[in-house]
């Protein structure tokens, strides 16, 4: 069950007030810097395609519309981090925003 699947930081950073974790197969990043946005926002996540599944800047939910929820992200490799099977995932990241990413298989 969900509510059995632990919770693991991905990461944080205070100045940039950005926080990332996962459970199964769910990326949640949120972005709480009140003015800033990121372009290129990079985690260590397992090689493979991510794909929204939620975008709170998405104008359905009020927001702005900045980024493509239909665009698939897939990670770019990094030779350091090949031995975890992991690659960089990055994603644009607009100020006041949570976006959440499901790993396809």
């Amino acid at each position: 069950a969900f509510d059995l699947t632990p919770v693991q930081e991905i990461w944080h950073d205070d100045p940039d007030q950005v926080l990332a974790f996962t459970r199964g197969r769910l990326l949640f990043v949120f972005n709480f810097n009140p003015s800033k946005s990121f372009s290129d926002y990079g985690f260590r996540m397992l090689k493979g395609c991510y794909r929204t599944v939620l975008n709170t800047d998405n104008p359905i939910y009020g927001g702005n519309g900045l980024a493509d929820d239909t665009m698939e992200h897939f990670t770019i490799p990094d030779p350091l981090l090949d031995a975890d099977g992991k690659g960089w995932l990055k994603l644009y990241l607009p100020a006041r925003t949570a976006v959440v990413l499901e790993k396809k298989d």
